[in-house]
């Protein structure tokens, strides 16, 4: 049986998606995990994601120094990944803070 191609599924897919689904990737991201003993690099919390430092881009995603290089590799939690991967979706400013009451203040 031969499987259809569903319409838009192609352009729905991440661009890293090309490399994820390896075995290069896979045991690259095994090895990286235990390398770095399960712990997230940020919070020491229990690690969930090997993530790409530098993001994979339709010009990089080719290029096994960005792709397969462990120096370009962190092991993240989930709340640590959303922090680092959503940041940049979203308005913010390093001059101002909430204080003990919840009330924005200058730094």
């Amino acid at each position: 049986m031969v499987a259809k191609k569903r319409i838009g599924y192609y352009s729905n897919k991440r661009i890293g998606d090309k490399i994820y689904h390896t075995s290069t990737w896979r045991k690259l991201r095994r090895s990286y995990y235990g390398k770095k003993h399960g712990l997230c690099e940020q919070c020491g919390k229990p690690g969930d994601i090997v993530d790409h430092i530098e993001e994979i881009t339709e010009e990089n995603v080719n290029d096994p120094f960005v792709t397969f290089n462990e120096e370009n590799l962190q092991l993240l939690c989930l709340s640590c990944h959303n922090t680092k991967t959503f940041k940049k979706h979203f308005a913010t400013r390093d001059d101002v803070m909430f204080d003990e009451f919840g009330q924005l203040i200058k730094k």
